[in-house]
């Protein structure tokens, strides 16, 4: 067994029980007082200076003007949706003329649009092309340079101004700053000849030319009521009331009879279609009332046209096939049927 660990040295012949010499501090200690004197010559040259400055600074303020009274603030209307809560004067208040020299804001859809134009202001082409084969027209007067009927112009005058008492099945108006023409919200007259959109209605019918209004067009359409204020973001399109009548005759009459009421007279009795017969035998209305033109306006219902389940591009001369089939469903040809019925 090997005898316990020991803690305490036998001896301390090995160690060294002196402390080191410290080096004397009598040369740095020497030499502080020389940099406070140094320090006190400063604090003497920066307290002069800030003497020296303090006048100058009084001078300065005794030689600036009083600050002139504000000026009174107009207040003015802006344009656009008027605010919920009006206040008393807000009739009386005279309207923001716009600035063309701003920088125009990004807002909404905003941003740069059209042909390298600004917001506001769109790319109007001088021809267009109205057929598969490349032929192009010129436009003039909003309106591709069609040639002429000689039986049709009796019916309707340069403006759109319909003759013998004929009557558009949609709302016509006039834009500010193109005259006493008459023009249709694009969307209104393909509603009325069956198509869901107006994309469609000009794809279809290359004849007609779309006019886009800009901003100041606009404003004026929404303070005569024709587009409701929350349009005032979108892109309108416009087309002239002649091009339309020139285009689908007695369809966009109220009442319209074939080649009675059509522009092109030969063209129709070239394809067969009897005189005096209905051009749209599903629009009823009375004589003795007057017409519904809003009807075919998005905002007073016109878009229960995108819920019908019906074609998007009108069928001329289809018969319809209203029967059911009637299909014996099994385990094959169940989802096939189920498809089909949920189309």
């Amino acid at each position: 067994m090997s005898p316990p660990a020991e803690s305490t040295p036998k001896a301390f012949d090995g160690i060294d029980d002196e402390d080191e010499p410290m080096p004397d501090a009598v040369e740095q200690e020497e030499a502080e007082p020389e940099h406070d004197g140094a320090e006190e010559e400063l604090d003497k040259d920066d307290g002069s200076v800030a003497e020296e400055e303090a006048p100058e600074e009084e001078d300065e303020e005794s030689a600036k003007s009083p600050t002139p009274p504000p000026e009174p603030v107009i207040r003015r209307r802006r344009l656009g949706r008027p605010p919920k809560n009006r206040p008393p004067d807000w009739d009386t208040l005279p309207i923001e003329p716009p600035n063309p020299d701003a920088t125009p804001r990004r807002r909404g859809r905003g941003g740069w649009r059209g042909r390298g134009g600004r917001k506001g202001q769109h790319f109007q082409p001088t021809t267009q092309s109205i057929d598969k084969d490349g032929t192009v027209l010129d436009i003039v007067n909003d309106e591709v340079d069609l040639p002429q009927d000689l039986e049709g112009e009796k019916k309707v005058d340069k403006l759109g101004n319909l003759q013998d008492g004929r009557e558009y099945r949609c709302r016509t108006f006039k834009v500010i700053g193109r005259g006493e023409r008459l023009y249709m919200l694009s969307t209104e007259p393909a509603r009325c000849v069956g198509f869901r959109d107006s994309y469609l209605f000009f794809t279809k019918h290359k004849k007609l030319y779309k006019i886009i209004v800009n901003d100041e067009e606009k404003r004026d359409m929404i303070e005569r009521d024709i587009i409701p204020h929350s349009y005032k973001g979108r892109s309108i399109g416009i087309v002239t009331a002649r091009s339309v009548f020139r285009e689908f005759g007695a369809l966009i009459i109220v009442g319209g009879r074939r080649i009675v009421d059509d522009y092109d007279v030969a063209k129709a009795r070239e394809e067969g279609l009897v005189e005096g017969e209905l051009a749209d035998p599903t629009d009823v209305y009375e004589m003795d009332k007057p017409y519904n033109k809003n009807q075919y306006v998005a905002w007073h219902g016109a878009s229960a046209v995108y819920h019908s389940g019906g074609p998007s591009v009108p069928q001329q001369n289809v018969k319809v096939d209203t029967k059911k089939r009637r299909v014996a469903v099994n385990d094959v040809n169940w989802q096939l049927e189920h498809a089909r019925e949920a189309r």
